[in-house]
């Protein structure tokens, strides 16, 4: 088997494990999954290596930072930051999509978390 052919196998091991947990698909999910699976394999459908999204990102409003979906799981709940270490307590998002998942939701935006914190 080629390096190209493994490349292609790992793409689409993603891909179908993430088709079989879906269920419904529809050309935006398509799309979506492909994007996921190119960014966990490192490799497109034809075997060629993609750039992974590489970082951490966070979801804010203004200047609030989202934690979760509170007690009842309706209403975002938000934390300030105005004191060291608050943001530790702030969720991060391996990629830029999930963040922005959740952003779109309330009308937030998403913020690239710094190499150093």
């Amino acid at each position: 088997m080629t390096e190209k052919e493994q490349n292609q196998l790992a793409f689409y091991s993603s891909f179908c494990d993430l088709i079989w947990e879906s269920g419904w698909l529809s050309s935006d999910t398509v799309y979506d999954l492909t994007r996921q699976a190119e960014q966990e394999s490192g490799f497109d459908s034809d075997g060629e290596e993609v750039q992974r999204e590489i970082g951490k990102w966070r979801v804010k409003y203004g200047e609030l930072y989202w934690i979760s979906w509170g007690e009842d799981g309706t209403e975002p709940t938000f934390l300030i930051d105005n004191m060291i270490g608050t943001l530790d307590n702030v969720p991060t998002f391996d990629t830029e999509k999930e963040a922005n998942d959740i952003a779109i939701i309330f009308g937030g935006e998403i913020e690239k978390v710094g190499d150093d914190e």
